[in-house]
């Protein structure tokens, strides 16, 4: 199990305190929080193409207009949490596909350990000037965490691609906004990744 030490708990950390697999990545952002926040959930997948081509091999019909983030939270089936610098969301998987617990999401996320399945935690943090997305799955036993750990092996790449993606259309939607009379914006996202 990996685990690191971080100056400030974020709600991911209290629903997922523990994990097997995990991938974090960040953008530089200079605007206020609830900016960055609204082009997060605002963002859409015609603003992502990178993102949304990758998702193309699975299995999801995702709509160019679609909201990347509403697509997420598959209904607010689930949502996790949100806070005013923190937008989570949260799954359990099985080799037959979604759980769906009789209590909502938030309620069983965090202790469910029935044998055989994934959880993924997904979230969208912003501080200080940076924006995060981590993402975390913990295997509820062994077998299953040997199995998705030779998935995660060919996947991670792709999953941090499509991460990236995300980020840096955030980045451009908050930047497009904040454009000067020059036409001039801040750093460039793909520099800070």
């Amino acid at each position: 199990m990996t685990g690191d030490t971080k100056s400030e708990a974020t709600l991911l950390d209290h629903h997922m305190p523990i994990w097997h697999f995990r991938e974090r990545h960040w953008v530089a952002v200079s605007a206020p929080r609830d900016e960055v926040l609204c082009a997060a959930r605002e963002m859409t997948w015609r603003e992502a193409p990178v993102a949304r081509f990758f998702l193309a091999f699975t299995r999801n019909k995702l709509q160019a207009d679609g909201r990347v983030l509403d697509d997420f939270a598959m209904g607010g089936d689930t949502v996790l949490e949100l806070s005013d610098d923190e937008l989570l969301y949260g799954g359990i998987g099985s080799q037959a596909g979604p759980v769906r617990p009789d209590r909502p999401m938030p309620e069983v996320f965090r202790d469910y350990a029935e044998p055989g399945c994934t959880k993924v935690g997904f979230n969208m943090h912003y501080a200080d000037g940076v924006l995060t997305t981590e993402t975390r799955i913990f295997a509820t036993d062994e077998q299953t965490r040997r199995n998705f750990g030779r998935y995660w092996f060919l996947i991670r790449i792709p999953s941090g691609i499509i991460r990236i993606a995300l980020l840096s259309a955030i980045k451009r939607r908050v930047d497009g906004r904040r454009k000067g009379p020059a036409g001039r914006s801040g750093d460039r996202a793909s520099d800070q990744l």
